[in-house]
């Protein structure tokens, strides 16, 4: 059985491994990240920048459950004239069952993917994005330079969790070669965990641990992350999801009989 390492936020990690287990991979996993809702202001400034006929672009599934947490009943109402794109599968899922009708989502699910579905009509277009704190520059510099209005709010923030047992468990099986692969799901927790696996065992010995089995990534921005870290990655996903991810790391390790 191919066996995958990844790290994932507090919230998410428990159906993270769920999935992956019910895709045939064993599974070792850390938490990465800590979500916390984003401050009373932002939310105030998201609702007094939605304007009829505007564009906000929801940047994560975790956006919009922030706006649920916040508005309550008042979600629809507050983007009500509004054109919602999405940036993919989960995303529109979940903006679907706090019923919103999604008007657009890009081929690419990801920040490269949203500049490109919006750059042609961006110029003088008031764009607002709801994402994270710690979001790519990539999808507020192509905008800006489409000469979109662009509001960006920050509905949540992302807090580094830190070393605890699970992560330390993880890096020692890198060390040791025990994972056939390590996903990467985002450029925020490539850099963490690296740089925890540099801090444990030196930067030399810890890229030669990580550089000893295979790397994957989420989509382009955590590959580009990963390039700059020094990792080029060996599996990307066509589509920008955890599960196609998961099913990338599976057809590159097929089974033996």
């Amino acid at each position: 059985m191919t066996t995958v390492g990844f790290t994932r936020p507090t919230q998410r990690i428990k159906d993270s491994i769920d999935e992956a287990r019910a895709m045939g991979l064993d599974v070792m996993a850390a938490p990465s990240l800590e979500i916390i809702p984003g401050d009373e202001e932002e939310f105030k400034k998201l609702e007094d920048s939605v304007t009829d006929g505007c564009t906000v672009v929801f940047g994560s599934s975790t956006a919009v459950e922030q706006c649920q947490k916040f508005y309550g009943d008042r979600i629809r109402q507050v983007f009500e004239g509004a054109r919602i794109v999405s940036i993919g599968p989960a995303t529109t899922k979940r903006l679907e069952s706090a019923g919103f009708t999604v008007d657009a989502v890009p081929e690419d699910y990801s920040s490269y993917g949203l500049v490109d579905l919006l750059k042609d009509e961006a110029r003088g277009r008031r764009i607002v994005i709801v994402r994270s704190d710690s979001g790519s520059d990539v999808l507020s510099d192509g905008l800006r330079e489409a000469g979109a209005d662009l509001v960006c709010i920050a509905s949540y923030k992302l807090k580094e969790v830190g070393m605890c047992p699970a992560l330390l468990h993880l890096l020692i099986a890198v060390k040791r070669g025990q994972l056939d692969c390590m996903a990467f799901t985002s450029p925020m927790s490539a850099s963490s965990f690296i740089r925890h696996l540099e801090e444990r065992f030196g930067k030399e010995k810890g890229d030669e641990y990580l550089r000893g089995i295979r790397i994957a990534a989420i989509g382009r921005p955590t590959s580009e992350r990963l390039e700059s870290l020094g990792f080029k990655p060996d599996i990307v996903p066509e589509k920008t999801t955890f599960h196609d991810m998961l099913q990338a790391v599976k057809d590159a390790f097929p089974e033996t009989e």
